[in-house]
């Protein structure tokens, strides 16, 4: 029996969370990005960089670039702030062939939107520890 559109619907938003739980998962068992580490950007990088991963490709106009050897690269704008901004965060793995043709554009954005919906929870939990932090501090 095929599900309805509504249970089709939820079914999909379960897996989206499900989806968003486990990079927030790996980004702090195996990047070390925990509480602490997160503690650390005060000044909302941590939105910045969710920023940066969910920004739509539409809205990311290319630039061209020198090379290493002085060849000209064209690359999206936001990868080019990735490189400078957050030590080399890229929106895609573009050095990495094997990614590039095993993984279609769509599941590409799939994984670049998870990791910045990921990085956002990062930053929600970071408020929400300050503001726990802050109204204890009112209570004592």
């Amino acid at each position: 029996m095929a599900l309805s559109k509504a249970e089709s619907a939820s079914q999909i938003r379960t897996v989206a969370i499900d989806m968003v739980a486990m990079e927030r998962t790996r980004q702090i068992q195996e990047e070390g990005f925990d509480f602490d580490h997160d503690d650390q950007h005060a000044e909302e990088e941590l939105a910045a960089a969710a920023a940066f991963f969910i920004t739509p490709s539409t809205l990311c106009p290319d630039v061209c670039v020198s090379t290493e050897d002085y060849g000209l690269e064209v690359i999206p704008l936001l990868q080019l702030i990735g490189r400078g901004a957050w030590n080399g965060i890229d929106r895609e793995d573009l050095a990495d062939a094997f990614y590039e043709a095993a993984c279609p554009a769509l599941d590409r954005r799939i994984n670049v939107l998870t990791k910045g919906l990921a990085l956002g929870v990062a930053e929600l939990e970071r408020l929400l520890r300050l503001r726990e932090a802050t109204d204890q501090g009112e209570d004592a």
